[in-house]
């Protein structure tokens, strides 16, 4: 770490105010420049100084503060192993100004996870310029029980992408994933309750509505669950302001978290999607979603339910890091 480091870090000193600083002012002492350049080294000496003791907190507050300062100080550290799983900075490139950085995660014992794991949205990445990102899985090498992120960063305007210091961290992992696509056969449309019994937004002080949905709509209660696959069931059937309205039920707990989507299949397996959705979520373990179909209850017999839900078993618990430099 040194004085010009620091200096970049903090960013450039505008022109006027140098011009300012160096025209003595009417009845005010001349700057005194080594006194200036005796504090600029007391700052880097400091800096320095923190950067040795550097702590988590001490990075997140100052990286709230200045994100630039903060990866400047942040030691770096290419490798991390925790409960059994190590990552490591496979590459960090900056190539046509966009910054390409695998990341590898080995399954050290040999059974935590395959190549289906999930990283669970629990990642994030530090950086001290503004941009655009995506990572994706690239793939996983079965011998060595190592799958490979790869992590793209893109300015979100004519910004050149300079090398620079970057933190990689993941929360937690999930060993194992399936998904789930089929006709739900065991439950009949034609059963759906002509007078169900509802919740309103009142009841629940957590609606939640996709597609522009009002959320004075009101909810099925949920009744008896009828299992749909791992972590999904259907809770509730009926008919309400004369369209069919099915509600499913999602396990959102650590051991299983199970997420999708349903629609209508009719018999020739044209599909019908819902006209809204509303959901509720309960002691964050489930989610209980509610769609309407406009069908009525004489079109219900040529109709099944059918869904889509992605499955994740298995928690690791992080965290995670890995700080490198982009080259």
């Amino acid at each position: 770490m040194n004085a010009e480091t620091i200096l970049d870090a903090l960013g450039d000193v505008s022109d006027a105010w140098i011009a300012d600083a160096g025209a003595p002012a009417r009845r005010r002492r001349p700057v005194r420049w080594m006194a200036v350049l005796a504090a600029v080294l007391a700052l880097t000496v400091a800096l320095a100084a923190t950067a040795a003791a550097y702590t988590d907190a001490g990075h997140a507050i100052l990286y709230a503060l200045s994100p630039a300062v903060a990866q400047a100080l942040k030691p770096v550290n290419e490798s991390c192993e925790k409960n059994g799983v190590r990552m490591t900075v496979d590459s960090a490139v900056i190539e046509n100004n966009t910054a390409y950085i695998r990341i590898d995660m080995t399954d050290l014992e040999g059974n935590l996870f395959d190549g289906s794991v999930d990283l669970y949205d629990s990642y994030s990445v530090d950086r001290a310029f503004d941009c655009v990102g995506h990572c994706s899985k690239e793939g996983y090498d079965e011998a060595t029980h190592t799958v490979t992120y790869l992590i793209q960063l893109a300015p979100m305007d004519d910004t050149i992408l300079k090398p620079g210091k970057v933190t990689f961290r993941v929360g937690e992992l999930r060993g194992h994933a399936e998904q789930w696509e089929q006709v739900i056969d065991n439950v009949d449309l034609t059963c759906a309750d002509p007078a169900p019994e509802t919740l309103s937004n009142a009841d629940l002080k957590t609606l939640y509505g996709w597609q522009g949905v009002p959320l004075e709509q009101d909810c099925l209660a949920p009744g008896e669950p009828t299992e749909i696959c791992p972590g999904a069931a259907v809770t509730g059937l009926g008919w309400v302001d004369g369209k069919l309205r099915v509600q499913i039920r999602e396990q959102l707990s650590a051991e299983l978290n199970t997420t999708g989507f349903v629609w209508l299949a009719d018999e020739d397996d044209a599909r019908l999607d819902t006209d809204y959705e509303i959901f509720f979520d309960q002691a964050n373990q489930f989610r209980y979603d509610n769609y309407d179909f406009d069908i009525t209850p004489e079109e219900a017999g040529s109709f099944k339910l059918a869904g889509f839900f992605h499955i994740l078993r298995d928690p690791i618990d992080g965290p995670w890091e890995v700080t490198f430099k982009l080259q």
